[in-house]
């Protein structure tokens, strides 16, 4: 069983910590001790929590930090005996098993961190769910850009944060989404549960009279205090997820269309590379085949060259033969004998016609 320490740091909020440090006293698993850190209170917040009785509170006085004096909670840090710590916000409340819960999921091991879901209540009592399990990739790079997870709903190994230096006494705001992000890159395991067990009551920008901020938190711990109104209520609470996970899953569907229609694109442009690649293969063995047709009617050319040069030698041969055959006649005329040759012809002829 995982023993734990609420701690809780407070500043002149004497009526809203008395009901979260009653939130932690009604857990259906105890918790070892509750701190709470006095920052320079002066309201009588002390007397009210030692009023209470219970030895399980331990109050810490201290002189007024600067902003929201973080470093105070390094004081508690330093106190605490329990395994793993919750740091519960002066006027945030518990359900009775949130440290059940918690327990149960501890006791499974393997975790340096659990989250769970946080109800954030309005002034007019309206209901939003807060946390995001960041042991999944897409939660935990939301993140790394933003605080999704109120500060009551984080539970820590008190050794790991001890060994990350504790709180950042140095930053103005938001130190403990400074704290989660360095036990997360230290190597923290993170685990979250499904329900919802923490009710946030935002401080910051919260337009509201104090004397009702008191009666809203009195009356809700009072409904969370009874089985049956709490028995009740829970559906309501689970109902919460449906509004903050509807534009996630316009987002889920809108990125499942988007990979179905990519995939149709990336099928039919594999289908059309298989078609290019066809008609390319195509082209190349026409290519292939043109390139063969040249090859053969070049030869074929070379050949009738071939046949008209010798064509042609045998032409140029006829024609000096011819002109061979001229120049000796023109030798032949040009010496008389063509008249030797017809008065002999013409002799001839008329001894042969004598009786």
């Amino acid at each position: 069983m995982t023993t734990f320490t609420v701690a809780i740091p407070t500043h002149d909020r004497r009526e809203t910590v008395v009901l979260a440090v009653r939130s932690a006293l009604r857990q259906t698993r105890s918790p070892e001790e509750i701190i709470v850190t006095c920052d320079g209170c002066t309201d009588g917040t002390e007397e009210a929590l030692r009023a209470l009785g219970d030895d399980r509170i331990v109050v810490i006085e201290l002189a007024k930090g600067a902003g929201y004096a973080y470093g105070h909670r390094n004081v508690a840090l330093e106190r605490a005996t329990g395994e793993a710590i919750v740091w519960l916000a002066d006027d945030d409340l518990l359900l009775p098993d949130h440290l059940e819960r918690l327990d149960e999921r501890w006791g499974l091991g393997d975790v340096d961190l659990v989250t769970t879901p946080a109800i954030v209540v309005a002034p007019d009592d309206g209901l939003e769910w807060a946390g995001r399990d960041w042991s999944v990739p897409y939660f935990r790079s939301a993140f790394e850009r933003a605080n999704t997870n109120v500060m009551a709903s984080v539970s820590v190994r008190t050794e790991l944060v001890r060994s990350i230096g504790g709180w950042n006494a140095t930053i103005e705001r938001w130190a403990d989404w400074d704290l989660w992000k360095r036990a997360l890159a230290a190597g923290a395991r993170p685990a979250a549960l499904d329900d919802p067990s923490v009710l946030h009551f935002k401080a910051t920008g919260r337009v509201q009279a104090w004397p009702d901020r008191v009666r809203q938190n009195t009356e809700w711990l009072e409904r969370i205090s009874d089985p049956v109104s709490l028995r009740a209520l829970r559906p309501a609470l689970r109902r919460t997820r449906s509004l903050l996970d509807a534009p996630l899953a316009e987002h889920h569907a809108y990125l499942t269309r988007h990979a179905e229609e990519t995939a149709a694109w990336l099928e039919q442009r594999e289908r059309l590379i298989v078609q290019l690649d066809a008609d390319v293969a195509d082209r190349d063995a026409m290519i292939r085949e043109r390139e063969t047709t040249i090859i053969e009617r070049n030869a074929t050319v070379e050949q009738q060259q071939r046949t008209i040069e010798a064509h042609a030698q045998r032409l140029a041969d006829a024609v000096a033969e011819i002109d061979r055959q001229r120049r000796t006649l023109t030798a032949i005329y040009d010496g008389g004998w063509w008249r030797l040759r017809g008065a002999l012809r013409s002799g001839a002829g008329r001894l042969l016609r004598r009786p």
